[in-house]
C-alpha cells in the first residue's frame, strides 16, 4: 500500500515541462539548473523532479533513464507516460483498471483508501495525478491495428465511367463482313438514263 502520492502545486506547469523536455537536448542531470534553462525558475517548479523520478523518467540520482528517451519521443510520449503512471498508482488500478476513467469521487476515494491521508493531501494527489492523465494516452495502438486502421481510412478509387458510354464487346473468331456492289452502265448519251440509275441507289441504299 503506497503511503502517498508526489504532486505539484503548479499543476499547469506539468505539461508546459514536458512540451520543453521534448525539444531540449537530453542533460547529463535533470538539475534545478536546468530546469531554469528550460524558462521554469518559480520554486514551486522544481516539483517536477521528484514527479519525474517517482514516474521512473529520473534515476534517484537525477540522471535520465532509458524512459526518459521514450517521453522525448513526440509520437510515443502520451503512451509512455500512460505505462508510466499505471506504474505509479499501481494501488489505484488494483482497485479499478481503468480508474483514469472514474469519475473524481471515486479516485479520490481510492486515493483515501490506499494512502490512508487526510481530505488536503488527497486533494493533491488527485489534482496532480488527474492533470498527468488528462495528458497520457493508455491504449496504445499495435502495427496490426494501426496498419488495418489506415486501410480503413484510406479512400478507395472509384472507377470514373463517361456518361452514356456504352461498353464495346469484342467476340472472339467473329466474322467482318465487307460489301462490294457493282453498277454495270448500259452504254447510251442519254444522260438520263444515268440521272435515273444513281436516283434509285441513293434512294435504295442510303
Amino acid at each position: 500500500m503506497a503511503d502517498s502520492f508526489p504532486y505539484m502545486v503548479a499543476n499547469g506547469k506539468i505539461s508546459q515541462i514536458l512540451d520543453k523536455l521534448k525539444k531540449a537536448s537530453e542533460p547529463n542531470k535533470f538539475t534545478h539548473a536546468f530546469l531554469k534553462q528550460l524558462g521554469f525558475a518559480s520554486t514551486n517548479d522544481r516539483a517536477i523532479i521528484p514527479l519525474l523520478k517517482k514516474l521512473g523518467f529520473l534515476n534517484d540520482n537525477s540522471t535520465p533513464t532509458e524512459k526518459y528517451k521514450d517521453l522525448r519521443d513526440t509520437t510515443r510520449y502520451r503512451f509512455v507516460l500512460g505505462e508510466q503512471i499505471k506504474e505509479l498508482y499501481s494501488d489505484l488500478y488494483a482497485i479499478n483498471t481503468q480508474i483514469h476513467e472514474a469519475n473524481e469521487d471515486e479516485i479520490k476515494g481510492a486515493i483515501s483508501r490506499v494512502t490512508g491521508k487526510d481530505e488536503t493531501a488527497v486533494n493533491r494527489f488527485y489534482a496532480t495525478y488527474k492533470t498527468l492523465t488528462d495528458i497520457a494516452e493508455f491504449d496504445e495502438p499495435s502495427p496490426e491495428t494501426e496498419s488495418k486502421q489506415e486501410e480503413k481510412t484510406e479512400p478507395k478509387k472509384e472507377q470514373t465511367k463517361k456518361p452514356d458510354q456504352k461498353p464495346s464487346i469484342s467476340i472472339p473468331g467473329s466474322p467482318d463482313f465487307h460489301y462490294n456492289i457493282q453498277i454495270h452502265l448500259p452504254a447510251t448519251t442519254d444522260i438520263a438514263v444515268y440521272n435515273a440509275i444513281f436516283k434509285s441507289i441513293k434512294e435504295n441504299l442510303m
